[in-house]
């Protein structure tokens, strides 16, 4: 039947496929080589990349797994490897950073955009970045079931830079994040458009441009690097399960040995709209790239179950065929696209449809369709696909495919791990610090295997990628494996600011807080061969969190002493799905700044003793999420973001990411400037350092808002003093704003001392109006405002100190 869960058959074959980018040895029984291809240079400045490519002979199947020999169930022993870097500081404290398997790219542009293809045979690299100048010394190890090797130890010197490294919780205030050289991370947010498929040489741009407006904080999703979430070969008619594409798979079992695979299921009959698609066609706009006037083999494996037709009969050919060109809704219709393979039909197991394809003239392959055509019924299951080029001496070239193995739990893309080099590479140079999301909870792949490691055989286990609490089932070794990927390709970079388990998970599921505290605890110890103990602190090491869809579980996770492998707390609330009382939000919606401020007070009242970041927040209607129904399209000069970020004054801390780019950067104009005015001024505070707390004072008017901190110790305090009335809507609306007037009093100062205070136009770039003002016999200082409009910002210090006194 088309829609059982597991098709069970009755001599289907191992199905394990290795990462096909090392050849293994081709002698049996022979433990792993190492030869050393490039070496590192003799010298490296501090916080740079170090970078060791070299070259491992080895048995091993699966390349991009770790070697286990007790694995769970579900999990061939021994088909991984284990190769690793050894680091020693200058103190002779040890450090091991694992390795990874890199297929190098020619990189151009053509036809406008990014063009990269596989070059030359794969390398292995171990990527590490120093935290301290002095002479370091390495070495390299490799472990399979063969047994091991470990190179001679080498030298490299560290010289000092000035960089900042990596970024941190402030040890004197868990508010707020910090770099190791001790200064504040503004943390300035804005969720990037990029994808990783998409053209990263025009990325490059985008992060300047990025770093130009004084943005430094993005949010990314990188979770089609890894598993079914958002493979590119989409169905016509079931495109979506919730937001994510529906990949299609399906499990198949040997039943005599249960051993088995994940493969995509096509399938057609008449009238049926579930889930499975007789079409699926790379539905993305990021082609792979191809050279001109080359021909290239086009193949498929799959295995064809009561493939009947054809449907219409005045085309001969039917089954399952690949073909190139054109879209939906019809692939599986005879005479669309361009068939470029055999068809295939029933088969007794796996099999193979091949063709050829010229390229022409053409840079980028053309959408690469996987058809059911001319079928009037049956289904076939698609194992791989494959593209490459016919070498001049009948070999075949590198495989072009994005995503060639439908088994995607066994294999990392490649092109799509090399497109996040060059991404990471741009922030690098811009400044700019990524939170990446590394994994989606309704991944397909974990809702077609069991918790105890086999396959489902009826439902799909909704819950499946939160595995079984702190236990490593099959799936926990997957996301493992997956994990220490990461740290070996990019966890070397300081523009990582954190990595975010996954997307909005069950904010009420035990197993999700586990699931989330085993990341962190694997995320610092387990990924460089330690146990959880303290005074481990790995160099290259990277802050954690995960992020939930609604509410914010403070005393059951966030604030938690059983979850404190997870470095800060994440809030997603829009103004639809905030977890504020109805009136509130009424309010919000009109109000940016008041948005900001109450879930800022929210969390900080939590006392989770974490920083918070909102990873995805944005204004809309309070009763419905919809990027248009605010009307903020309205507000063409951009007051609504200006009020949202100069209130992240306030003492809550809350760092923000906002999710609607058009509401930032579109038709009714482009406001990011407002960043870099808000970042100019947080640049000359030291909030990071610890003492601040909230302002603490009054205000004779109610029509001005004042948001801000003082140090009590050190007399310093700065604040965002607001027109109340001057709100987006307001503006939007054509009201008239009467401008206001008051004084503000702030306790708490030493008496009868001068202060110097520095008066800052928010909304132009000029130098801040410098006077003083002396408190009076009780400690207070008395800031008055006259016919305020609209905002101003104000910072207050002892005379004659500076920043850092």
């Amino acid at each position: 039947m088309v829609n059982d869960r597991t098709v069970r058959v009755a001599c289907a074959a191992s199905v394990l496929v290795a990462l096909a980018i090392v050849t293994p040895g081709a002698i049996a029984q022979r433990p792993p080589r190492i030869g050393v291809v490039r070496e590192l240079a003799a010298t490296v400045p501090n916080f740079g990349r170090v970078e060791i490519d070299f070259r491992v002979t080895t048995e091993a199947t699966l390349l991009h797994w770790p070697y286990d020999m007790t694995p769970p169930p579900g999990i061939p022993p021994g088909e991984g490897i284990s190769a690793t870097g050894v680091f020693v500081d200058p103190r002779g404290r040890e450090y091991r950073q694992p390795a990874f398997v890199y297929q190098p790219y020619e990189d151009a542009v053509r036809d406008g955009r990014d063009w990269h293809h596989p070059i030359g045979d794969p390398v292995w690299k171990v990527r590490f970045t120093p935290n301290q100048p002095g002479a370091w010394k390495y070495r390299l190890t490799v472990t399979d079931k063969r047994g091991s090797e470990e190179t001679a130890w080498r030298t490299f010197a560290v010289q000092p830079s000035p960089a900042r490294g990596f970024v941190r919780v402030s040890r004197a205030d868990s508010r707020y994040f910090e770099f190791e050289d001790g200064t504040l991370f503004t943390g300035l947010g804005f969720q990037v458009p990029e994808h990783l498929d998409a053209p990263t040489t025009r990325g490059g741009p985008m992060y300047r441009e990025l770093a130009t407006h004084g943005i430094n904080f993005a949010r990314l999703w990188i979770s089609s690097l890894y598993g079914s979430a958002w493979v590119p070969y989409v169905g016509g008619q079931n495109r979506y399960a919730g937001y994510l594409p529906v990949a299609g798979l399906m499990p198949i079992v040997d039943s005599a040995t249960g051993n088995g695979t994940l493969a995509m299921r096509l399938a057609y009959r008449p009238g049926d709209t579930s889930w499975f698609d007789p079409c699926r066609l790379e539905g993305w706009n990021f082609p792979e790239a191809v050279k001109p006037n080359r021909t290239y083999r086009v193949a498929a494996s799959y295995w064809g179950r009561q493939v009947q037709g054809p449907r219409n009969p005045r085309f001969a050919n039917y089954g399952f065929v690949l073909k190139l060109g054109g879209g939906f809704p019809a692939c599986q219709e005879p005479g669309t696209s361009r068939a470029v393979t055999s068809y295939g039909r029933n088969t007794t197991g796996w099999s193979e449809i091949t063709g050829e394809w010229a390229s022409g003239t053409r840079n980028f392959l053309p959408k690469l369709h996987l058809a059911l055509e001319n079928v009037s019924g049956g289904g076939v299951f698609v194992r791989s696909v494959s593209v490459r080029e016919r070498m001049a001496d009948g070999s075949l070239g590198p495989e072009i495919v994005a995503r060639p193995s439908m088994e995607y739990h066994l294999q990392i893309p490649q092109a799509r791990a090399y497109a996040l080099d060059r991404i990471i590479e741009h922030a690098e140079r811009a400044g700019v610090y990524l939170k990446l999301v590394v994994l989606e909870k309704d991944d397909e792949i974990y809702q077609n295997l069991t918790n105890e490691g086999g396959f489902v055989t009826d439902r799909p286990n909704r819950e499946g990628a939160y595995g079984v609490g702190r236990a490593v089932n099959r799936t926990r070794w997957l996301q493992q494996a997956w994990w220490r990927y990461l740290q070996a390709r990019w966890g070397y970079s300081p523009a990582i600011h954190s990595w975010e388990l996954l997307n909005e998970g069950d904010p009420v599921a035990r197993r999700h807080y586990e699931l989330a505290d085993e990341f962190g605890k694997y995320m610092h110890y387990g990924v460089f061969g330690e146990q959880a103990r303290g005074g481990f602190d790995h160099p290259n090491d990277h802050l954690v969190t995960t992020s939930f869809w609604h509410s914010f579980p403070v005393q059951e996770f966030w604030a938690n002493p059983e979850y404190q492998h997870v470095d800060y707390a994440d809030i997603h609330a829009y103004v639809s799905t905030s977890f504020a009382p109805a009136a509130e939000k009424d309010r919000m919606q009109w109000d940016a700044a008041y948005y900001h401020t109450w879930h800022s007070q929210a969390a900080a009242a939590a006392r989770i003793g974490k920083p918070v970041v909102r990873g995805e927040a944005g204004l809309d209607l309070a009763g419905k999420q919809d990027e248009r129904a605010l009307g903020l399209q309205r507000d063409r000069s951009g007051v609504w973001l200006h009020n949202f970020l100069w209130a992240g004054l306030d003492a809550g801390a809350l760092y923000e990411i906002y999710w609607w780019r058009s509401h930032i950067a579109g038709p009714q104009g482009d406001h990011r400037p407002a960043y870099a005015r808000v970042g100019r001024f947080l640049a000359t505070l030291d909030l990071n350092k610890g003492g601040y707390a909230e302002w603490g004072g009054t205000v004779s008017n109610p029509g001005i808002r004042v948001v801000g901190q003082k140090h009590v110790k050190a007399g310093r305090m700065h604040l965002w003093i607001q027109n109340a009335g001057h709100t987006w809507k307001a503006v939007a609306d054509g009201q008239p704003i009467a401008p206001v007037s008051g004084s503000i009093r702030v306790p708490g100062f030493d008496p009868n001392r001068a202060y110097d205070v520095e008066w800052w136009d928010t909304r132009s770039d000029r130098e801040p109006q410098r006077r003083q003002v002396t408190s009076d016999p009780a400690g207070v200082v008395v800031l008055d405002v006259d016919a305020l409009a609209t905002d101003i910002a104000v910072s207050v210090r002892p005379a004659a100190t500076r920043i850092g006194q």
